[in-house]
């Protein structure tokens, strides 16, 4: 039997950076992950290929924009190979990064007899017992089809972003079937790219956990050529020759189109250890947790998406670091996570990102609020690219000026956005924004600008 002080299920933005803090302070650590390099879902299937993509199809938008290029469709393969590329140099990065660390690693994976007691599976099918003081659960979420007729002939987006991916051709017409941020995601970039996208909305609203004001300003400025139907529930997905035909509800009506992929984007489902819940209840799948990343038993934490929190590698990050911390404390509640301070970045076309308390949720709260913005159609860079939309947004509590929350849509949403996330974290007051000299000509300095309307 190995005894460690700590076992790390999985080897995402949930272990990896926990792992290393409780090995650098002396702790003996081994960190389990199935796909045999560090990174989870982000790294290998998500946020890191998926904006490798998309900044490669935002390079040819322009291109062709102002240089009058065409994209020709062999330039989606050389994307592809590009994107893996990336991959495996951060692959590189996290192994030298173990080593620096003194972690021990394994390839395999952990199913969970005890609060203290596991089993170590390798895929050469070798098993051993582990003994672990503490454990910290991070085995992330997994694409789920929806129980619709005919889903298993469309792809997921790991078949577009995974290492090595399945779709290396660019399709001339995609139909994409979901209303979250991976949908239209997607449907920006393949619509960049030169392909004819088709989205299906099942409600009438799409982005459901962002404020709607901000979605409406979204769905105003994506590109006219991406065709968004809302109301429109998929019934079933079917061969038709090379080709698959979607066939959907829309008005009462049963309608049809044929493309040559088609994309479910509708949704992940949790992904756990063997075994777990028969130490705890799971919600729904999902690993119940405090805000100190304690789960009910007090030498088990989990991070990460399989807690149902949030679903962001950032978030995951922290949170794994705030796990680590409570551990070094002997189980009890040093450090906590709180979710509302993490920005949210959507990678559409444009893009839109948020932080903290928006209107919506304000409403909800009965917080009387504020808002100061700024337009990016006066924004150097915005015009530089020729992309004149959108707007900084900062929200106040009215009575303090105290920064809550705020929005971006435009230019560098996904940068500048951290930026009031620090500033709702320290709880500043909006003055010490206007008083900011935000560097010039780049988006930092819109905030500024929009702060001193207030003054």
């Amino acid at each position: 039997m190995k005894s460690v002080d700590v076992l790390v299920i999985g080897g995402g933005g949930g272990g990896y950076p926990g792992a290393f803090r409780l090995s650098r302070a002396g702790y003996s650590v081994l960190m389990v992950d199935p796909k045999g390099v560090l990174g989870g879902n982000c790294l290998y299937s998500g946020c890191v290929p998926s904006k490798t993509v998309r900044e490669m199809s935002l390079l040819a938008a322009r291109a062709r924009k102002f240089l009058g290029a065409q994209v020709k469709p062999e330039f989606f393969s050389e994307v592809q190979k590009h994107k893996d590329e990336v991959q495996e140099i951060r692959f590189a990065q996290h192994a030298e990064e173990i080593k620096e660390n003194s972690t021990d690693y394994v390839k395999g994976t952990v199913e969970v007899k005890g609060p203290k007691d596991f089993v170590l599976r390798t895929d050469e099918g070798e098993a051993e017992e582990v003994h672990a003081d503490y454990a910290i659960v991070a085995t992330g979420t997994e694409v789920e089809r929806p129980p619709i007729p005919g889903a298993e002939l469309a792809i997921t987006s790991d078949d577009i972003f995974s290492y090595h991916p399945t779709l290396t051709e660019l399709p001339d017409e995609m139909v994409v079937i979901g209303g979250g941020y991976i949908a239209f995601e997607v449907a920006s970039m393949f619509n960049a790219l030169g392909t004819k996208v088709h989205v299906l909305v099942r409600s009438n609203r799409a982005l459901r956990e962002v404020d709607s004001r901000l979605v409406n300003m979204l769905l105003e400025n994506l590109d006219k050529d991406i065709d968004v139907r809302f109301n429109s529930p998929t019934l079933a997905v079917e061969k038709r020759g090379a080709a698959k035909a979607v066939t959907f509800s829309q008005g009462g009506e049963r309608k049809e189109l044929v493309a040559s992929q088609v994309l479910v984007a509708t949704g992940r489902k949790p992904v756990t250890p063997k075994g777990l819940d028969t130490l705890f209840a799971l919600n729904k799948g999902y690993v119940p947790t405090d805000e100190g990343m304690g789960t009910p038993l007090r030498n088990v934490f989990a991070t990460g998406d399989v807690t149902g929190k949030t679903t962001y590698f950032h978030a995951a990050v922290r949170e794994s670091l705030v796990a680590a911390h409570n551990i070094m404390a002997g189980g009890g509640r040093e450090d906590y996570m709180d979710v509302r301070d993490v920005p949210v970045a959507i990678f559409t076309m444009p893009p839109i990102a948020y932080v903290g308390i928006t209107p919506e949720r304000a409403a909800a709260m009965g917080m009387k609020i504020a808002e100061y913005s700024y337009p990016l159609k006066r924004d150097v860079m915005a015009q530089v690219y020729d992309e004149r939309i959108g707007e900084v947004r900062v929200f106040v509590e009215r009575e303090t000026m105290r920064i809550v929350g705020g929005w971006i849509i435009g230019e560098d949403a996904p940068e500048v956005i951290n930026e009031i996330g620090i500033a709702v974290q320290a709880g500043l007051n909006l003055r010490v924004m206007a008083e900011y000299a935000g560097q010039h000509p780049v988006p930092f300095e819109d905030l500024s600008y929009a702060a001193r309307g207030a003054f």
